[in-house]
């Protein structure tokens, strides 16, 4: 071979390896992504939001007579028998004090009611006088009817005279113990009566339980039916649930639900067991308005299992409204939009390729596929704007 021939032959080896090391360089690399694969299990399309625990059954005790209350002797969260423990004493108030001006007022109706009385002492007294000599006359005129000294009208009229005048001075006597009264009932306000131990009136409790409220707790003067204690049965605790109004519309009485994180080591199984018919407003943290409804989520486990939760408490809730024990599960980062259908990346011989889907429920972690995908299939979870249909892919290790 020449050496021209021998020259020709070097360098076209060397062109053809520098045109290989180019085209590996520059030949297009499958781009690494994170995957999943879609598997079959169980799913439940839920509804949460948080609330507040409270007692199912709660008894307000109110004061059933107007008067001055004893300072409360219990505290909250002491237990209370039904018809045996007092929870409130209440005795009579004693008289309001006077100023000036109505105590000299009082004095003066004092006075008017004492010269009432003489007035009709002196009156009652007279009129007994003239009892006493109708009296007379008639046993006068009686003797000499005997001898038919006097005409019989004569005598009845003595008669007549007589009984009008016993008549009159009852009346009298009626107007004195009138004045009388008159005159005890002016002399009342300006007494300061004290209320005697016999007078103090014990409430009792109507239940039994535990106190969850002192509505009233220092001495003071109530009025009939001031609320004065709240009684509440602990052994049933229930979850009022403030769910937003569009959530509410889904969810039925009888339903299976779940109270989490209160503060205990498990979940709390529970019920719906009332969906209030009235929503109300209510503004955000971040200050929206919303609607909510309050639903109310009975506890289904016994005592024991939540123990240290009490009324009042910070509770979250939620309500399952369709369950599948069987699902085709994606995860939730795999699913992207698509002409506004719900679409996924799977992965075909090393390349992407974008099929379109049908969701039914979806979680905070899992969507369940009704159609397009099948358990085992990988998909691209959390894609970026790089990957598109037909795209060389490789799974990242």
């Amino acid at each position: 071979m020449t050496r021209a021939a021998i020259r020709w032959v070097v360098i076209s080896t060397l062109g053809a390896a520098a045109a290989g090391v180019l085209i590996f360089l520059f030949w297009p690399r499958p781009i690494e992504v994170d995957t999943a694969k879609v598997e079959e299990g169980p799913i439940a399309d839920v509804v949460s939001d948080q609330g507040t625990a409270r007692v199912r059954q709660a008894y307000v005790v109110s004061a059933p007579v107007n008067g001055r209350l004893e300072r409360l002797p219990l505290e909250v969260g002491d237990r209370v028998l039904a018809n045996k423990t007092i929870v409130a004493a209440i005795r009579p108030a004693a008289a309001e004090l006077l100023d000036p001006r109505s105590r000299a007022e009082a004095e003066a109706a004092v006075q008017a009611a004492r010269s009432a009385l003489a007035s009709a002492k002196a009156q009652r007294d007279r009129l007994a006088a003239d009892v006493t000599r109708t009296r007379d006359q008639l046993r006068r005129m009686s003797d000499l009817a005997r001898h038919d000294l006097v005409a019989p009208q004569d005598l009845d009229n003595a008669k007549a005279d007589a009984d009008v005048a016993v008549s009159a001075l009852r009346a009298a006597e009626a107007d004195v113990l009138t004045h009388q009264a008159n005159l005890e009932s002016a002399q009342l306000v300006l007494a300061t009566p004290k209320a005697r131990a016999a007078e103090v009136v014990k409430v009792t409790s109507p239940a039994p339980g535990v106190v969850t409220r002192l509505l009233q707790q220092s001495e003071r003067t109530v009025a009939v039916g001031t609320p004065l204690v709240e009684v509440g049965d602990t052994s049933g605790l229930e979850a009022a649930i403030e769910f937003l109004s569009q959530d509410a519309v889904k969810i039925r009485p009888g339903q299976k639900a779940e109270i989490y994180n209160w503060g205990g080591p498990a979940d709390i199984p529970a019920e719906v067991r009332l969906v209030e018919p009235q929503g109300f407003t209510k503004v955000s943290a971040l200050g929206v308005e919303e609607q909510r409804t309050l639903v109310i989520l009975q506890f289904a486990a016994p005592p024991a299992a939540w123990t240290g939760l009490a009324p009042g408490y910070r509770v979250w809730g939620r309500v399952y409204l369709r369950e599948c024990a069987s699902a085709v599960l994606a995860p939730i980062g795999a699913l992207v939009r698509d002409n506004g259908q719900w679409a996924v990346y799977r992965i075909e011989r090393g390349r992407a390729r974008l099929r379109p889907i049908e969701v039914g429920t979806l979680t905070d972690r899992s969507a369940e596929v009704l159609t397009g995908v099948d358990p085992g299939d990988l998909l691209i979870v959390y894609p970026s704007d790089q990957v598109h249909d037909g795209l060389r892919v490789q799974p990242r290790r």
